[in-house]
């Protein structure tokens, strides 16, 4: 809800921001650009501001050094728990599909080996958008998984395609070294 719909005296709900901030920023030992996940890129100084905010809570994500993936999570259940879905939605950036740039906040969990046969963990999930989830589930894609994170789909056609999931070390690389264009890059501020 809005302000402006709520009752005089109670206060409004926080907003919920999600920001990736490599650790050396968070330290002071870097100034690299920090990403707000579906919006852009803020400065190393605005990033700290935000974080310092009062109210602001932290939450970790445990990422590999050498690969950029974040770590493993799972449950026996068909269902992920609130924390795989933060994780998955986080480790994946946007929608898995091919060509699709869906945040991965709107989207949908989908187990790429089916449940049961496909276990309940972050790394057999994948976060798509209602409009990629349900032809996937209708046949229209096949997919599997590759080496280094990597989802190999597959049309009924016979093209393939693979994406991967966000690499969390963007933040400290060059702009001119990423997969993402230097100008999508913007250090504007976020909308809030």
């Amino acid at each position: 809800s809005n302000a402006s719909t709520l009752s005089p005296g109670v206060p409004a709900p926080p907003a919920v921001v999600r920001i990736v901030v490599p650790f050396e920023v968070v330290a002071g030992l870097s100034e690299a650009a920090c990403e707000l996940p579906g919006h852009g890129w803020v400065t190393a100084a605005h990033a700290r501001q935000i974080m310092t905010a009062p109210g602001s809570v932290w939450q970790r994500l445990a990422v590999e050094v050498d690969s950029g993936r974040a770590l493993e999570l799972s449950t026996d259940r068909y269902a992920p728990t609130r924390e795989m879905v933060d994780h998955v939605r986080a480790v994946d950036g946007v929608c898995r599909a091919p060509g699709c740039q869906t945040p991965a906040e709107r989207c949908e969990l989908d187990h790429i080996v089916p449940w049961p046969r496909g276990e309940t963990r972050v790394s057999n999930f994948e976060a798509l958008s209602r409009g990629c989830h349900n032809p996937k589930t209708a046949g229209a894609w096949t997919v599997e998984q590759v080496d280094d994170g990597g989802i190999r789909w597959i049309t009924l056609g016979g093209r393939d395609y693979i994406t991967y999931p966000k690499d969390w070390r963007d933040a400290l690389r060059d702009p001119s070294t990423t997969r993402e264009p230097p100008d999508s890059r913007s250090c504007d501020l976020p909308p809030f």
